[in-house]
């Protein structure tokens, strides 16, 4: 890992397309992820790693109460569980010793928020003289600063970004020069939401080309996607 400190967080759920998201949206921001259909496989996986978080979902063939129960029993590791909406059931979550309780209908970028916030926070405490690293990337005649949102070029200018247009253009230069699909680029600028549309990231895309002055600075590959050529990591 050398000087850079990676969280992994363990996702249990039988439901595969809310997990997978989830695994995505972390990924994006640099969380390592493993992923368990249930119950069995999740205590399976737990004898030989360690995780910063786990969150528990839907599961089949054990309640999570009493997979947050017998997680206890070994581990004080932090557990988010997705309980059903009666109050009894999110208050006995939280009497075993659930660190954070959501219902069952929280939306994917609530859940994403609150996990972020809180491995942010969890980093800070373990490591208290630690800073996150603020990345700076260069392409064409422009710079882009992840800390500030700042894009500025060469001469100085700066391009004022929307929070959507800023998330696309990040996922684009941590790509490098790999492309990424309009659905891989739904999911960096909806960060978990389900509703951002293709079109979306096409409208997003001229939007961005006409504040960098030229077309030719995102190209788009027929059938693939869009990429940043000759994109690199400055600090």
């Amino acid at each position: 890992m050398g000087h850079e400190l990676i969280q992994q967080v363990m996702l249990v759920d039988s439901r595969p397309e809310p997990r997978g998201l989830l695994a995505k949206q972390l990924s994006l921001e640099g969380v390592q992820t493993d992923q368990a259909r249930d119950a069995g496989e999740f205590l399976a996986l737990w004898d030989y790693h360690r995780y910063d978080l786990v969150v528990l979902g839907e599961l089949q063939d054990e309640s999570s109460l009493v997979v947050l129960r017998k997680l206890r029993q070994r581990d004080d590791v932090p557990v988010f569980l997705i309980a059903e909406s009666e109050e009894s059931q999110r208050l006995a979550a939280l009497e075993m010793g659930a660190d954070d309780v959501l219902s069952q209908g929280c939306s994917q970028r609530e859940l994403l928020l609150r996990i972020r916030n809180f491995l942010h926070r969890r980093l800070r405490q373990q490591n208290p003289g630690f800073k996150a690293k603020q990345k700076t990337w260069s392409f064409a005649n422009w710079t882009l600063e992840e800390g500030t949102r700042l894009l500025v070029n060469q001469e100085g200018q700066t391009a004022r970004l929307t929070r959507a247009e800023f998330d696309l253009l990040l996922a684009l230069v941590r790509a490098g020069n790999r492309p990424l699909s309009k659905m891989q680029l739904s999911d960096a600028v909806g960060r978990g939401s389900l509703d951002t549309s293709p079109e979306t990231i096409a409208v997003l895309i001229h939007r961005l080309r006409k504040k960098l002055g030229c077309k030719e600075v995102i190209q788009t590959l027929s059938g693939v996607g869009y990429r940043l050529p000759e994109c690199e990591l400055v600090t």
